[in-house]
C-alpha cells in the first residue's frame, strides 16, 4: 500500500489536462480504425469482377492479298530507275560573289591549305585576337569563317558571303593564290598524295629539317631546286632529288616535278614566294602543288616540331 500511495501522490502532481488530451486522441484514433475495418466488411465483394488479360491472336490463316496492281502504279516512284542512274560527283564550290565586309574586324594572319580542315585564320575582334577554324563563329559578330586563302578569308554574314583581306592588302575580286587553291580543291582524289599519317616519312623529314636549319647548305643533299621561266616570268620551281634520293621519293615527289604553290601561296608570285619561305621554319603541315606531265598533283606531308 505504501507503493500505491507513493504512485498516487506522484501522479496527482502531474499536469492532468495534457495527459487527458493525449489519452482522448489515442482513443479516437483506435475507434476510427475499428470503424473503417467494420465498414470494409460490410461492403459486398463482386465475384464477377476479374482482372483483364489479353486474348491470343487467332492463328487462322488470312486470305492472301494481291498488291501487284498497286505496286505497278508507282505511287512512290521507281526505285530501280533511281538506282540505275549514274552518281554525279560533287563539284567543288567556287565562291564568286563575296564583297568586302563592313564588319569592324581585322585579319592578321592565315594558314591556307587545300585540306579544308587545316585552314586557320587569326582575326582581331572586340579588342582581342583569336585563331579560328572553318565554321567557327567570329567573336563579337554573327559571322562565321567559311574559306581561308593565302591573302584573304571568306566569311558568312547574315546569309551572304563576304571577303576580309589580310591586313595591309587591298581588296580585289580574286588573287592568283586563290586561283591556285581552287585548282587544288577541284583535284580528284587520285591526284593527291597524302603522307601526313606516314610516321616514317614525318620522322625523317623532321631530322632533315633540323640539319637544314642548322646548316642551310645541306638542303642540296636532299633536293635540287631551279626556277623555270617563260617570257621573263617564273612558272614554278623544278624539283629533283639530291644525293640522298630516298627521302625525295618517300615524300611522294618525282624527278622534274614543277612546284607551283605551297599552302595556297603562289610560288610564281615573287612576293608570296618570299613570304612563304619565311614561314617555313614554323610550318607543321605542307601542301605542295606540283605540275607533273601536264597535270596538277598535290603532295601533303607533316613536319613535326
Amino acid at each position: 500500500m505504501d507503493l500505491l500511495d507513493k504512485f498516487l501522490t506522484k501522479a496527482s502532481g502531474l499536469p492532468q489536462k495534457p495527459i487527458s488530451s493525449a489519452i482522448f486522441s489515442i482513443g479516437m484514433l483506435l475507434m476510427l480504425f475499428m470503424l473503417a475495418q467494420i465498414s470494409w466488411k460490410l461492403v459486398p465483394n463482386d465475384p464477377a469482377t476479374s482482372r483483364w488479360t489479353p486474348t491470343a491472336a487467332s492463328s487462322a490463316p488470312s486470305a492472301s492479298i494481291n498488291i501487284s496492281a498497286i505496286q505497278a502504279l508507282g505511287l512512290f516512284g521507281d526505285a530501280s530507275a533511281v538506282a540505275a542512274q549514274p552518281k554525279v560527283a560533287p563539284k567543288a564550290e567556287v565562291i564568286t560573289d563575296a564583297p568586302k565586309t563592313s564588319l569592324s574586324i581585322q585579319l592578321t594572319g592565315v594558314v591556307a591549305s587545300t585540306a579544308e580542315e587545316h585552314g586557320l585564320a587569326v582575326i582581331a575582334s572586340s579588342g582581342s585576337q583569336e585563331t579560328y577554324s572553318l565554321g567557327d563563329k567570329i567573336k563579337g559578330t554573327s559571322a562565321s569563317l567559311k574559306e581561308v586563302y593565302a591573302d584573304r578569308i571568306i566569311i558568312t554574314n547574315s546569309g551572304r558571303y563576304e571577303t576580309l583581306m589580310l591586313d595591309g592588302l587591298d581588296y580585289n575580286t580574286n588573287g592568283s593564290a586563290n586561283q591556285q587553291l581552287q585548282k587544288a580543291k577541284s583535284l580528284p582524289k587520285g591526284k593527291k598524295v597524302d603522307q601526313r599519317k606516314n610516321t616514317k616519312v614525318a620522322r625523317e623529314l623532321s631530322e632533315s629539317r633540323e640539319q637544314i636549319l642548322a646548316d642551310p647548305s645541306k638542303i642540296t643533299d636532299y633536293l635540287a631546286i631551279s626556277p623555270v621561266k617563260s617570257n621573263g616570268e617564273i612558272k614554278g620551281y623544278r624539283l629533283n632529288p639530291g644525293k640522298d634520293r630516298k627521302l625525295f621519293t618517300q615524300a611522294g615527289f618525282k624527278s622534274n616535278d614543277l612546284a607551283k604553290s605551297i599552302n595556297g601561296y603562289d610560288l610564281t608570285d615573287m612576293g608570296q614566294a618570299l613570304e612563304v619561305m619565311g614561314q617555313l621554319p614554323e610550318m607543321t603541315d605542307i601542301a605542295l602543288m606540283v605540275e607533273r606531265e601536264g597535270q596538277l598533283i598535290e603532295i601533303m606531308f607533316s613536319l613535326p616540331q
